[in-house]
């Protein structure tokens, strides 16, 4: 009678743990084999699934470990990363959405963490510290080690790498294709989407306890030409995100925007001083990408 009982309560939570997880990429296929894995070697009990938005013009053969029930495909010809999101917001059934880099590593206890810090926070939106792979390193210095309700003046602690949406009452939101990779204005696409919720008085809120890994850009990337050049794709995006909010009228945004200059200058003093040449690189195309995306934007 337990062990029925047991296997019932086990299937209702399994019913109600529902989570579609969207991967979005633009390489071959096999290089989700280790995350995939990780994703059925996940702790507690879900009803998950896994919608691939492939972005691949080669010819390919579909990997045996994709052909699963649970696992849904989809190829576009339009190489955008926010254009692809919203195709995996379009095809999810869930409430819950999770996204996740096709080249990120999660530890087997992320969905369950991730799940009950929603719950316990009733969150709209969440996002989790990431840690560079094989290292106790946040990605990012924004990410801090504590939990904290996200506002204006935080949302640089918040990637896409680790964002949950909780489409609460089935309403979905999508995210402004002038913005992440492939599209006019190369990132942002997560902010942009974060300051629409909370100008809808969202709760958004950020978890330090870490478990997604992510690889080191800088230290993948040895030559400081493209480290710049990415640099500088990331900051117009981050720029013409505050023009896109002053064209609107909403003239806060200016002191947003000043408060995001300042800190670049400031992190290029510092890691001056520190005599940290790959920071500076960063930091420094950052700054000039920031300017040249807020010059440049312009309502469509």
């Amino acid at each position: 009678m337990c062990r029925e009982r047991d296997k019932f309560n086990r299937r209702f939570i399994i019913m109600n743990r529902k989570i579609d997880v969207i991967i979005c990429s633009n390489k071959n296929l096999i290089v989700l084999k280790r995350l995939v894995d990780q994703i059925y070697n996940q702790k507690g009990s879900f009803n998950f699934n896994i919608f691939i938005i492939h972005q691949y013009k080669k010819n390919f053969l579909m990997p045996n470990f994709l052909k699963k029930k649970n696992i849904f495909y989809k190829n576009l010809k339009k190489n955008s990363l926010s254009f692809a999101k919203n195709e995996g917001i379009k095809l999810s059934i869930s409430n819950i959405v999770c996204f996740l880099d096709d080249d990120v590593s999660i530890s087997k206890n992320y969905f369950l963490l991730n799940w009950n810090f929603l719950q316990k926070k009733k969150c709209d939106l969440a996002f989790s510290k990431i840690n560079i792979i094989n290292s106790n390193k946040p990605f990012s210095q924004n990410m801090k080690n504590f939990d904290q309700q996200i506002n204006f003046f935080n949302t640089s602690s918040c990637l896409a790498s680790s964002m949950w949406i909780n489409f609460k009452n089935g309403k979905k939101s999508y995210f402004d294709t002038n913005f992440g990779l492939g599209s006019l204005y190369g990132s942002g696409e997560e902010t942009d989407f974060i300051f629409s919720a909370l100008e809808k008085k969202k709760n958004i809120q950020y978890s330090s306890t870490t478990t997604i890994y992510h690889p080191n850009s800088l230290s993948i990337e040895k030559n400081n030409l493209k480290i710049s050049s990415k640099f500088i794709l990331y900051g117009k995006g981050q720029g013409a995100i505050f023009k896109k909010r002053i064209l609107q009228k909403k003239n806060y945004f200016y002191l947003l925007y000043l408060n995001s200059i300042v800190k670049s200058l400031l992190a290029i003093l510092f890691f001056t001083l520190t005599f940290r040449k790959g920071d500076i690189i960063k930091h420094s195309s950052l700054l000039l990408g920031k300017i040249s995306g807020f010059l440049k934007y312009q309502i469509n």
